[in-house]
């Protein structure tokens, strides 16, 4: 796995972030349809790009770093816009954001507090986690597909999306917080211990 190295993947994953701000503005604008073609334009990047990384041989560092992040970056715009068009209720994206947002503040705890301890590096995804993300990304896609071409019939489904993304979230959130509280009690190494020295 090489830093340096840009790979077709990471262009693909810089393709997607650079198309986040762009999906944003079109959705608060109120062109639903065009935001609506350019988040499934997202969606196959990351699609692609993880593809292209496992069966080309291109994983790196920066896709490793970049990939997570656009992610992120994406669930951030989108609920954010939701919420403040009325497209998806507050609480939820006051949930989704509150959880990211304490994540980061843990990173940065162990990161720069605790070197050595538990260090972000380390952390991986859990499924339920990866669950909550894909649900997540199901809320958004039925969300403008409701509302930018009228589906009305879609919004009992986006409901039950809803609270179930919801559950997949809070799951997600108490098992970063147990892993971290572990992390913290249990006594450094020898090594941890000359890191902090």
């Amino acid at each position: 796995m090489t830093l340096a190295r840009v790979t077709f993947a990471t262009v693909l994953t810089m393709l997607r972030i650079a198309l986040v701000p762009i999906f944003g503005v079109l959705w608060a604008s109120g062109s639903l349809p065009t935001a609506f073609i350019v988040f499934v334009a997202a969606a196959v990047t990351d699609i692609a790009d993880g593809f292209v990384a496992r069966y080309f041989h291109q994983k790196s560092e920066l896709g490793a770093l970049l990939d997570p992040a656009a992610d992120k970056l994406m669930l951030l715009v989108s609920y954010l816009v939701a919420a403040a068009t009325a497209t998806v209720p507050v609480w939820l994206a006051a949930l989704v954001i509150g959880r990211d947002a304490v994540i980061l503040f843990g990173a940065g705890l162990f990161k720069l507090a605790l070197p050595g301890r538990y260090d972000p590096e380390r952390w991986r995804p859990t499924r339920i986690g990866k669950y909550a993300t894909f649900s997540h990304t199901i809320v958004i896609a039925l969300a403008l597909l409701a509302h930018a071409f009228a589906q009305s019939a879609l919004l009992p489904w986006l409901q039950v999306i809803m609270v179930i993304a919801a559950i997949l979230t809070i799951i997600s959130a108490a098992q970063y917080f147990t892993t971290g509280v572990a992390a913290l009690m249990r006594p450094p190494t020898q090594g941890e211990k000359d890191v902090h020295a």
